[in-house]
């Protein structure tokens, strides 16, 4: 397909609108380069569409919709779209993704001691998405319905012996298909760089045949934050957050302590289990012009039950980053951050705060 100078022009215009902050909604399209623990160097494109349905802004915050595609140096192909919607009033709010992930990894164990020589390698392709409806019940707090489904297909085992020899539940992929219920409380200034108010979203899952799915337990996930700010350039933030199994979960979906948004640091799947608790605080300073910086620290961990987590397995997490503000109105930053781990490191690369 190709497309005329004109059109270019016409691109070019929309993306100067958008830094210069004098519409209602904008776009931004930006190019990938990055490395995490899971994926070593990733390159691919992003981007990011911004909009206010209504022209009350206090009555109508950020609504956005993203949409990111990489590849990495393990092979590891990406495709993700996610959305989060205020319709007119705040009065419902849409939120959601649908993914394709074409995604070898390493499987290392389930458990906090798991040793890190010689894991499974497998891969897999999976197509799932959710699917969010909350109505306004009162002033900021939200109650509604939360559908997820994804398609685990086409597992290949290439060096496996711990999925093989433990028989451990989804080595051979399926569906898993659930329906939650959410409750949210949402006071939070700016959903893509709160500076004050609080966050709470709790949700109550139910997987299993009843729903298409192959794999049958119920999920329980608290994300609680909470902001405030110091002046007119210094903000502390702070989140906990929990995730919580029972029954007979597949391993893809048991808990994993470290991403991008919370123990930054470790890569995602290398510590799973059926549990996960853990906190982090954020100091966040803007320096000047559009660019800013933060200081965070977490601690946390996965287990089966309460007493697994020790002082020798408790995972911690500290680092820094770079912020630099792409949209001043809606104080929208591409984020930087470097974390530190017991034994691991990352570097992430975003758009958005990690809470």
């Amino acid at each position: 397909m190709f497309c005329s100078r004109a059109a270019q022009a016409s691109d070019t215009l929309k993306i100067a609108r958008f830094f210069q902050s004098k519409e209602k909604g904008g776009v931004l399209v930006l190019p990938l380069l990055y490395a995490t623990p899971d994926t070593r160097l990733a390159y691919g494109a992003v981007g990011f569409y911004y909009f206010r349905l209504g022209d009350d802004e206090d009555k109508n915050r950020l609504s956005y919709i993203k949409l990111l595609t990489d590849y990495t140096q393990n092979r590891q192909l990406d495709i993700w779209s996610s959305w989060n919607v205020f319709l007119k009033d705040e009065a419902w709010i849409l939120r959601g993704e649908v993914r394709y992930r074409n995604f070898p990894d390493r499987f290392y164990g389930i458990g906090n001691r798991t040793l890190p020589n010689n894991p499974d390698l497998y891969s897999y392709d999976i197509i799932s998405g959710r699917f969010t409806t909350l109505k306004r019940l009162r002033e900021k707090i939200y109650a509604g319905l939360d559908y997820q489904i994804a398609n685990m297909g086409n597992f290949r085992l290439e060096s496996a012996t711990i999925l093989r020899t433990q028989n451990i539940i989804g080595n051979r992929g399926g569906i898993n298909s659930g329906l939650g219920l959410i409750f949210l409380i949402d006071s939070r200034n700016n959903v893509v760089n709160p500076s004050k108010g609080v966050f709470l979203d709790v949700g109550l899952y139910a997987y299993g045949k009843t729903l298409g799915g192959d794999f049958s337990y119920q999920n329980l996930t608290i994300n609680f934050a909470r902001y405030h700010q110091i002046g007119k350039k210094d903000i502390i933030a702070y989140q906990t957050f929990a995730n919580f199994n029972f029954g007979n979960p597949p391993f893809l979906m048991l808990a994993a302590a470290g991403d991008d948004s919370i123990l930054r640091g470790y890569a995602r799947n290398r510590f799973r289990d059926w549990n996960f608790q853990g906190i982090q605080v954020e100091y966040r300073r803007h320096l000047f012009w559009r660019l800013g910086v933060v200081i965070f620290a977490g601690i946390g961990d996965v287990f089966r039950k309460p007493s697994d987590v020790t002082w020798q397995t408790v995972k911690y997490s500290y680092g820094s980053g770079l912020r630099f503000m792409i949209n001043r109105k809606e104080k929208l930053n591409l984020r930087l951050d470097y974390g530190f781990g017991r034994q691991h490191t990352g570097f992430y690369f975003s758009i958005a705060e990690a809470f």
